[in-house]
């Protein structure tokens, strides 16, 4: 009796295993069928580059003796038709090598698997799409000294297909038995470090492709299983058994997510949200939903599991299962039930720009509809809405300035709703966090949404480049009262009428100096903008805008917050370049030092703006007794009186100045 339960589990275990290489293999066949067709060929070099270890090819790392020696090669990968075509294609003058495969093919495998996780190969896959791999390795087998070999080898392919190919591909090298006991190192850069342990966990097995190697055993199990059935499934494989247990890793199990780590995660995916508005309010919702649901709910790992263990029984079938869609109608249930019909709204919207499919645009004759555009034709047509809502989303290129920021600030404001709420649900639980990841996460933050006196602030922007502007048209304007009124148009807007199109406004300010700081620190001006200046009662000429424009693209260039160096934001904030801007506003004619505006950075990616002669007093302490010293910069304006006004204020101050003309 007990042999036939043992043979009726692996019978289950290999029906599961079979459902599971299915929805794989799928996966990545949408992801191919998503790629721009130039750069399919990527998709299968990038795992041989690991793979192999030649001169002649990408990532070749020396190894520096016999004792240390670069790990390489990747369980159960095979070489391939497809393989060698892509590998022709990318290295033509190399086909001899790739014809003799088994002169350079590895005797040892020392990477267990190579994983995708992600947006690749669900509806969330565009063509920018980053490819972030997991590179499993059994850390034991390894001294540190190799597994550092190992780093400067997927660095080196990450670099190639940068420069190559002008792909983003992030390697993360993952011990295995770390990985299971959800050890995920420091939260710099692309590492969520102790902030989100369990949730990357999570999202990992929501959205993993196995490119080659073993499949984690997670998926086996099923989607109800506790730790000790997990264990016990394990238990029962056996070497050479089918299915064989050498065919698995172990990654550990995920049963429920714990609402200590869901602070920490939210910080991080506010921060995300600095460079993927997009992708973090959506992530951001589902940390909301997780909150709601803990108690009760399967995490979507596991609902996504249980789909693809049903195999033909499950909705739309196991070739149709899009882990994004899943968490895309979880939201919308959670929501519709709880929230407002602008969260919905911004949510719909939010998807249907991450995925980037263009409904508006007709099918070619004879094209077949992908699975991305079923799946978003049919949201779209339960939403209610109208070629004309689609043409107006796909055309955002041509949306005028005031829509785009409009759009953003709607995304950042859900974005701070979720957070607070999330915040205010979890008021007194201890958060599993650890305390230097908070301190850098929560600098991020501050340095982002922060507000403080004089500081310049940053647009929070729901786009990278498209709020960019090649013309900008400056405008300035005197109240009764006597103040100036400096705005800021996108585009070319002089006109006979002297009428501005208020729609195309970007930014006003109270001088022109505080107007293009802002500018130039949001990345709406650089060196190649045109800057027209509508001429009103003013001192300030187009000449002097251009000049003050190239010396803030050169010593203060926009700060992307999360690229912050993490040992910056542990140390204590120090200012790290200052400038001064001497009567800039006032008459050229006076050979006295009339005006100083003083601008400086800092360490934690904050910027300041103050005004007056008294300013650089004030900042004695941090600019001259501190070392290092930041670097300080005067500049004058163009004018007969410029070097008498120089010499004066080089003379006034005992801090030294370089001058920037």
């Amino acid at each position: 009796m007990v042999e036939q339960k043992s043979l009726s589990l692996q019978k289950n275990l290999t029906i599961r295993l079979l459902r599971v290489l299915r929805y794989n293999k799928s996966r990545t066949e949408r992801a191919l069928s998503l790629l721009p067709l130039e750069n399919r060929p990527l998709f299968h070099v990038l795992p041989f580059l690991i793979h192999v270890n030649h001169p002649d090819l990408p990532g070749y790392v020396e190894s520096p003796s016999n004792d240390v020696l670069v790990p390489f090669g990747i369980n159960n990968y095979s070489f391939r038709k497809d393989i060698e075509m892509a590998l022709t294609r990318c290295f033509p003058s190399l086909q001899s090598l790739f014809t003799d495969i088994k002169s350079i093919w590895p005797r040892q495998r020392c990477i267990d698997s190579l994983v995708l996780m992600g947006s690749i190969g669900t509806i969330a896959q565009t063509d920018t799409s980053d490819f972030d791999y997991w590179v499993c390795v059994d850390g034991k087998q390894f001294s540190p000294q190799s597994l550092d070999l190992l780093t400067q080898k997927l660095r080196a392919i990450e670099q190639w297909a940068d420069k190559k190919w002008g792909t983003e591909v992030h390697f993360f090298l993952s011990d295995i038995e770390k990985v299971k006991h959800n050890d995920f190192g420091v939260a710099d850069g692309e590492s969520a470090g102790s902030a989100q342990a369990l949730f990357l966990k999570a999202e990992f097995y929501s959205t993993n492709i196995v490119v080659a190697g073993k499949v984690p055993f997670w998926w086996l199990t099923p989607e109800k299983s506790t730790i000790k059935q997990y264990d016990g499934i394990l238990g029962s494989l056996e070497k050479g058994g089918s299915p064989d247990l050498d065919w698995f890793m172990d990654l550990g199990h995920l049963e429920k997510l714990d609402a200590g780590e869901l602070f920490g995660a939210a910080i991080w995916q506010l921060g995300k949200a600095m460079d993927s508005p997009f992708k973090s309010l959506l992530k951001m919702a589902k940390l909301e939903v997780y909150l709601a649901n803990i108690g009760s709910e399967q995490p979507l790992c596991n609902t996504l599991k249980k789909h693809v263990h049903l195999g033909s029984d499950a909705p739309g079938k196991v070739t149709d299962i899009d882990p994004y869609a899943l968490m895309f109608n979880e939201l919308i249930t959670h929501y519709t039930a709880y929230g407002q019909p602008e969260d919905i709204l911004i949510l719909q919207q939010c998807l249907y720009l991450k995925c980037g499919c263009s409904l508006s645009q007709p099918l070619y004759e004879g094209e077949t509809p992908n699975f991305k555009r079923r799946i978003m034709a049919a949201y779209a047509k339960s939403w209610g809405w109208s070629r004309k809502s689609l043409e107006h989303l796909d055309n955002i290129q041509q949306w005028n300035f005031n829509e785009r920021v409009q759009l953003s600030r709607r995304i950042h404001r859900f974005l701070l709703k979720c957070y607070r709420r999330i915040s205010s649900q979890l008021d007194g639980q201890t958060q599993i966090m650890d305390e230097k990841d908070m301190t850098v996460l929560g600098r991020r933050l501050s340095t982002f949404y922060g507000k403080k006196h004089n500081k310049v602030e940053f647009l929070r922007r729901a786009f990278d480049e498209s709020l960019y502007c090649p013309t900008v048209t400056i405008a300035v304007r005197t109240l009764k009262n006597g103040d100036e009124i400096w705005t800021a148009y996108a585009g070319d807007r002089l006109s006979k009428s002297g009428i501005i199109d208020e729609s195309q406004k970007i930014s006003q300010a109270s001088n022109a100096v505080a107007l293009l700081v802002w500018c130039v620190a949001s990345r709406i001006m650089d060196t190649n903008t045109k800057i027209h200046l509508d001429y009103n009662y003013c001192e300030i000429s187009e000449l002097d805008l251009n000049d003050l424009l190239k010396h803030l693209c050169a010593l203060f260039p926009p700060v992307r917050v999360s690229a912050l160096p993490r040992e910056d934001l542990l140390a204590p904030e120090r200012i790290m370049t200052c400038m001064a801007l001497v009567n800039f506003p006032t008459l050229r004619q006076k050979p006295t030092v009339e005006d100083v505006y003083v601008l400086y950075s800092t360490t934690w990616g904050e910027t300041f703006l103050k005004h007056g002669a008294d300013v650089l007093d004030s900042l004695w302490y941090e600019l001259s007794e501190v070392s290092p010293k930041p670097k300080c910069y005067v500049m004058v304006p163009r004018g007969n009186q410029q070097s008498r006004i120089l010499g004066e204020f080089l003379e006034s101050t005992d801090l030294t100045f370089s001058v920037v003309h």
